[in-house]
């Protein structure tokens, strides 16, 4: 998905924001100096002035409720019409990698429904914020100020309303940002059509409970399974050790890491030799080994870090793509 900072969109969004701003100071001043909006009677001259600025404040708010509720999903539907397996772009970052993944191979579905439950937090937070907004702002564009500071009780409803805004903010961001937490982490294996099949089980660690350390360690490993472009995936993880397998009938040829940068034997296809050529020496192909046969492609891993196994899927899945 593009980030929500390139676009078409997010260029006329800018030009929109400053130049609408730049528009909008040029009025007042004009408005001040030239015509003496200040000196009618205060609604008049809060309306003229305010207006405008309530309408420039609108349409930015608008566009960021477009994007929270529409621009991801069209991005993705986009996405989804390009063929093949990501590029080496998508190795930025695990969540890009795990976005591609999803996109091509994986269960585009499912990760809408994901994206969407992340999302109603951050739309939730978004509301409070716009609601505070218009509750402040609104009087004071609209020169209605005079009539609530004229009378104590409205005074008082008003800025007892803005505090408790500000608390319900304060208190709902946390909570908030939790929540959303939860929802982009829950079922991020489904959108790679994968499934955990067995998970390790938790032993007492004796030395943790009399040093007063870690109490449970787990044992055993943790399997991952599923289909992705049509060939059958087998993921198993232990500690810092992982083994991915993707079915497929290949040559035999091997693939090792030199201190992140990976060489393959002298046997490997040519298209192999190629696709490693393009990818850099990096840490995140340290202490890794492919085997390739008639049975498919293996990724032996050993290194510390959580999900690497990502990465060596992407890799199995290149290589097949190339060979």
């Amino acid at each position: 998905m593009k980030p929500l900072h390139q676009g078409l969109d997010y260029r006329l969004y800018k030009i929109y924001a400053w130049g609408g701003l730049t528009l909008l100071v040029v009025y007042i001043v004009v408005s001040t100096l030239v015509f003496d909006t200040l000196t009618l009677p205060g609604p008049q001259a809060f309306l003229l002035l305010g207006g405008p600025i309530l309408l420039y404040v609108a349409g930015i708010l608008l566009y960021w409720w477009w994007v929270f509720l529409f621009k991801g999903n069209r991005d993705l539907v986009e996405l989804r019409q390009e063929q093949g397996v990501p590029g080496i772009t998508a190795l930025k970052s695990w969540n890009t990698l795990h976005e591609a993944m999803a996109i091509h191979g994986g269960n585009v579905e499912e990760y809408v429904r994901n994206a969407r439950r992340a999302n109603r937090p951050i739309l939730v937070w978004y509301g409070i914020t716009n609601l505070l907004a218009v509750w402040i702002v609104c009087p004071i564009a609209l020169g209605s100020l005079e009539i609530i500071n004229a009378d104590k009780t409205v005074e008082s409803v008003w800025l007892g309303g803005i505090f408790l805004g500000i608390a319900l903010l304060l208190v709902a961001t946390p909570i908030l940002a939790g929540w959303g937490a939860r929802s982009a982490g829950e079922a991020y294996l489904a959108p790679l059509g994968l499934a955990a099949t067995r998970t390790p089980g938790l032993e007492v660690d004796l030395i943790g409970l009399i040093g007063d350390g870690q109490k449970l360690i787990p044992e055993g490993s943790a399997i991952l399974e599923g289909e992705r472009y049509g060939r059958l995936v087998h993921i198993e993880t232990m500690d810092k050790h992982s083994l991915t397998v993707v079915q497929a009938r290949l040559p035999a040829f091997k693939v090792q890491s030199n201190e992140g940068k990976l060489v393959p034997d002298e046997g490997a296809p040519e298209p192999v030799v190629k696709a490693l050529k393009s990818l850099r020496k990096a840490k995140r192909w340290q202490g890794i080994v492919v085997h390739a046969g008639p049975e498919g492609i293996a990724v032996q891993r050993q290194s510390k870090g959580t999900n690497m196994w990502l990465y060596d899927l992407w890799l199995a899945e290149v290589l097949l793509d190339e060979i």
